[in-house]
């Protein structure tokens, strides 16, 4: 009896190790973003490869990716950040599959392709892009993320093509309200925030 008490109380020892390394290592990614998007990618891609259960270290690489691919490096390395991101986000999806979450990522990414090349990749991607928010906000009708980044989304395609931006400024308003309310658990995204009242001040003028 003593034995078998000995090792359950070290394999619960192990689990809570096991979990704290996982937690020590995602939080040093979070942290990381912060200052070095390259070098917080690399902490998730060790995470994820380490922790292939899990769809939150993969969606954060792809996230750093998408991030670092905002025209600020030459072109061909562009490419590279863009792809590295769809295959995380393929991973992600794989693991949870018809997360909203995930589903934002990967609209954010066709946003990074059509400003890329929009010859090429406007055509290809605006319609799957408008029907994956569509599907995002039918599945998480009250997720900040989801309502902020379909209003930037519709936003973009009513600027070019010289429409009135105005009638999204609401979706924008109702994102901060329940940005506002958002409570997240573990290393769920929360990110959003920020973003949403920029556009409200810099675009619906509104301060």
């Amino acid at each position: 009896m003593k034995t078998i008490s000995t090792i359950i109380i070290l394999l619960i020892s192990l689990s809570i190790t096991a979990q704290s390394g996982y937690e020590k290592a995602m939080l040093k990614g979070m942290e990381l973003m912060k200052t070095d998007l390259l070098a917080a990618s690399q902490q998730f891609e060790r995470v994820a490869a380490a922790e292939n259960d899990k769809w939150e270290p993969a969606y954060y690489v792809a996230f750093c990716n998408i991030n670092s691919s905002w025209g600020q490096h030459p072109k061909d390395k562009t490419v590279l950040y863009m792809k590295k991101a769809q295959d995380y986000i393929n991973d992600a999806q794989a693991i949870s599959p018809n997360n909203p979450e995930i589903m934002i990522l990967q609209g954010r990414l066709n946003t990074t392709w059509i400003t890329y090349d929009s010859s090429t990749y406007g055509m290809k991607l605006s319609a799957a892009t408008t029907a994956l928010y569509e599907k995002a906000q039918k599945i998480a009708p009250e997720n900040p993320r989801v309502i902020f980044s379909r209003a930037e989304w519709l936003m973009g395609s009513a600027r070019f093509f010289g429409k009135d931006i105005t009638p999204y400024c609401g979706l924008i308003d109702e994102a901060i309200i329940l940005f506002e309310k958002e409570e997240t658990t573990g290393f769920a995204p929360s990110w959003g925030h920020k973003n949403a009242i920029e556009v409200q001040t810099n675009m619906c003028n509104k301060k």
